[in-house]
């Protein structure tokens, strides 16, 4: 009597699907994925119960670290500087929302220097960032 041995077929992966799989899990990340625009500037805002507003233009965010030093984008300006910003602002966005994001420990004079900068250029849109 003689045995046959029969041969087990491979394994087969199929590599198709896995892909699907993984490019689908990548869409799905990169779509729920929050994209935010510190910049690189420690800033610790407070607390506030008010709700969050809505506006049709880009709004203008200044940042106001703890020293009371003034950033826009990563790039510090001074009073003459920013009311130099401010003015080409009003030129090119007309009335555009100014958001001040200013560290807990900040002072009010460089809060206020900024609205006053704001308010005489014609930027009467401000608006003060906090937590909820």
């Amino acid at each position: 009597m003689k045995f046959t041995s029969k041969r087990k077929p491979d394994p087969i992966i199929n590599v198709i699907n896995m892909v699907d799989v993984f490019l689908t899990l990548l869409i799905f990340f990169m779509m729920t994925t929050t994209f935010t625009s510190n910049y690189g500037i420690k800033i610790h805002l407070p607390k506030s119960g008010a709700k969050s507003f809505a506006s049709s233009k880009k709004p203008v965010t200044l940042y106001i670290t703890k020293a009371g030093k003034i950033y826009y984008e990563n790039k510090e300006l001074s009073l003459k500087e920013l009311s130099l910003f401010l003015k080409d602002v009003k030129k090119s966005q007309g009335n555009a929302t100014i958001i001040i994001k200013a560290d807990k420990k900040s002072t009010a004079a460089s809060i206020v220097n900024v609205m006053g900068l704001s308010i005489e250029h014609g930027l009467y849109k401000i608006a003060i960032a906090t937590k909820k």
